[in-house]
């Protein structure tokens, strides 16, 4: 047997995990495989019919994880096992699943970019969301950006209430109960139906003040990605729906989020032995995360005996970085990122003639999305602390529109104790690059000079193919092949070139990654539990080169191997134990060998465990999360070493005669740890994470 066998053997009889599947169930944290979601298939099916790992966070698992102030890449950092845990800032970069970029969608349209700036998991709030989907692995159905899988959050919305009010508020502070360390939570919805119509519109709002250690100091700002320290948070909400008969509905949703922060704080820049966050920072223009969304669907239960879907959207992502490190002449400038995306997806479900004792179904249809994304940068002088513009803005990289059309088919058959499922999907993506100013050029010479412009095409076919034999009611295996991509970030690749640039020469295609997964899933009146080994690779990846100082795509084989596992034990009414493991190899080959992909690209294995205890009216958890050390990739000089780092949190709940208080003490131990990003990604000295905080919040539906 060989060395590399071992880790997936060891892992699959030693692992503990928890399932997040929970629906029909009055047990978090259940398995239910007759429960319905949308997000696998782009119609409703049930989680034993599709042959790939599927896990449903449902809303009472992210009430009980989301204390004021924590963020949607917290709940999935703690409870998704192939996601690094988050990384405590505005960012959700480095949060990969099964090491390839996430597809992030919501209420199923699509919050990625072609320019990625790692804020889709931070773009709602946690007190606005009914239920998170997870499918894990590559996926054919949606197009770009699920190499790795899919999140698709569904939003809060009417559940038949005539009229409805639901209120929050939430309270968080760290244990040293600094008044300067508070955040506060405000949540309010009303929801009603009338007739044909019926509505639901939420507010919520949060204010993050100082964070603390586990030493009692102050955590500096993270100046690269953005941190929680001094952030208000704004989320706003509607959902209106009209049915115009028993089978047709129109709905339109509205959201506008934003994340923005307000400092006098940074890190001290004349420290280089220890992070320290130190008073004086001037400056105007803050990082700030602003989202704003529109969604405009009709559905039609019987269009000519067939299920219609049509959606239709707008979106606008608008980031502002810091500014952060000068760069040769062009010295030190912000980063303002904005996307503006709109586009229609139409799909039709199909049912398809008996063979036999066989039925199946056919979804097909056609996406259309445009993209306009631009990215610039004011100029700043830096005094200290003190932040002034000079008046100079800088094009960080050119304009780029976007077009991509795509058609696809997914069928599905059921035969006997069998469910077959396979599709197709085509894209044709076109993208044009509009003439700019080279910013490559101002960097290195100071010169202004024109970097023309082209138009790009490129494309992909992507299928996929799997299988679920029910052994019986309880047990489901399953095989899947899918393929999935990723976009090449056009815009960061032109960013550090010069004005004699040629575009042409880009090897501009879509990273295709095949994955290939075998699972197990079994579920009885005590015992949850599932697993999964999977593989996936790719012949296309990213790569800087630095002496002509720009981003590539070359033709370099990649791979990423691992295990995932999960585990409940109900042993008693009351008493429930499990837990997570998911363990992950990626590696990529350079000069004739596979060296290991950095933490940035892979999460290193993580372990959780939890204990639950509920009573009627109360309940409790007792959930710890352990991150193993990783020096794989920093042996290969092609990434950093992390030090792992054990955390505990209690968590519980009561009713009361009117209303629910909930609360929380996170890193119970208090633990001075640096957490997977700051080891992975910021400048030397790297920041602490939060060292032990309490959380309460008060509900009430009425």
């Amino acid at each position: 047997m060989t060395r590399s066998k071992l880790p997936f053997l060891m892992a699959a009889f030693s692992s503990l995990s928890l399932t997040a599947w929970a629906e029909d169930d009055t047990s978090p944290g259940a398995l239910n495989m007759q429960a319905t979601v949308v997000s696998a298939t782009r119609t409703e099916a049930t989680i034993a019919s599709i042959p790939g790992s599927v896990q449903v966070i449902d809303e009472q698992q992210i009430r009980e994880q989301s204390g004021a102030g924590r963020r949607v890449s917290d709940i999935l950092g703690q409870l998704v096992p192939g996601i690094a845990p988050s990384s405590g800032g505005m960012s959700n970069f480095g949060q990969t699943l099964r090491g390839r970029s996430i597809l992030v969608l919501i209420d199923g349209v699509s919050q990625n970019s072609t320019r990625d700036n790692f804020r889709q998991l931070n773009s709602i709030s946690p007190s606005s969301i009914e239920r998170i989907e997870v499918v894990s692995g590559a996926s054919s159905v949606y197009g770009a950006g699920a190499s790795g899988g899919i999140i698709n959050i569904i939003t809060k919305r009417n559940q038949g209430q005539d009229l409805a009010f639901s209120s929050r508020l939430g309270l968080t502070t760290g244990t040293n109960l600094n008044s300067k360390g508070f955040a506060y939570e405000l949540f309010q919805s009303a929801t009603g139906r009338k007739d044909a119509l019926d509505w639901y519109v939420s507010a919520g709002g949060v204010q993050r003040n100082d964070l603390f250690d586990g030493d009692g100091k102050r955590i500096p700002q993270d100046t690269s990605q953005g941190s929680n320290m001094d952030t208000e948070t704004y989320d706003l909400q509607g959902r209106f729906g009209y049915e115009l008969d028993a089978d047709k509905k129109l709905s339109l949703s509205l959201q506008d989020y934003k994340d923005q922060q307000d400092t006098g704080y940074t890190k001290d820049p004349s420290n280089k032995q220890q992070a320290v966050a130190i008073k004086g920072l001037v400056l105007d223009d803050q990082p700030y995360t602003h989202t704003q969304a529109v969604n405009l669907n009709y559905s039609d239960a019987d269009f000519y005996g067939q299920g219609l879907q049509i959606e239709s959207y707008w979106r606008r992502a608008d980031a502002l970085f810091f500014p952060d490190l000068a760069r040769g002449k062009a010295g030190i400038s912000n980063n303002n990122s904005v996307q503006d995306v709109y586009g229609l997806r139409a799909a039709i479900d199909s049912a398809l003639p008996s063979i036999g004792k066989a039925t199946g179904n056919l979804v097909w249809g056609a996406d259309y999305d445009n993209e306009h994304s631009r990215q610039r940068g004011d100029q700043y002088t830096a005094n200290g602390l003190v932040y002034s513009k000079t008046g100079e803005t800088f094009e960080l990289g050119p304009d780029i529109n976007t077009t991509t059309k795509a058609l696809f088919g997914q069928m599905s058959w059921d035969i006997g104790d069998w469910t077959l499922r396979g599709g197709v999907r085509r894209e044709w993506i076109e993208s044009k690059v509009a003439d700019s100013i080279a910013y490559g050029e101002i960097v290195q010479t100071g010169k202004r000079a024109v970097l023309p412009g082209d138009t790009l095409n490129y494309g992909a076919t992507l299928y996929n193919l799997g299988a679920v034999y029910h052994l019986s009611g309880n047990q489901d295996v399953f095989a899947n092949f899918s393929q999935g991509f990723s976009l090449p970030d056009l815009q960061r690749f032109m960013r550090d070139v010069q004005s004699n640039f040629n575009i042409q020469s880009l090897n501009a295609q879509a990273i295709k990654v095949n994955s290939y997964e075998l699972g197990w899933r079994g579920n009885w009146d005590q015992w949850q539990a599932d697993t999964t080994v999977y593989e996936n690779t790719s012949d296309v990846t990213q790569f800087y080169d630095a002496n002509d100082r720009v981003l590539r795509l070359i033709n370099q084989k990649e791979r990423v191997r691992g295990i995932e596992n999960n585990l409940i034990w109900r042993m008693t009414d009351r008493w429930s134990l499990g837990g997570t493991y998911a363990w992950a190899k990626g590696e990529t080959r350079q000069n004739g060998k596979w060296i290991d992909l950095p933490a940035t690209r892979v999460s290193p294995a993580k372990t959780t465990v939890f204990v639950g205890y509920k009573e009627d009216a109360y309940d409790l958890r007792l959930q710890a999360m352990r991150l193993a050390s990783y020096d794989a990739a920093a042996k290969d000089n092609n990434g950093r070493e992390i030090n792992g780092y054990t955390l505990v949190d209690l968590l519980g709940s009561v009713e009361l005669p009117r209303g629910r208080l909930e609360g929380g003490i996170y890193n119970l131990s208090n633990r001075t740890y640096e957490n997977a990003f700051a080891q992975a990604n910021a400048r030397a000295p790297y920041a602490n994470a939060q060292g032990r905080t309490l959380g309460a919040s008060y509900s009430i539906d009425w």
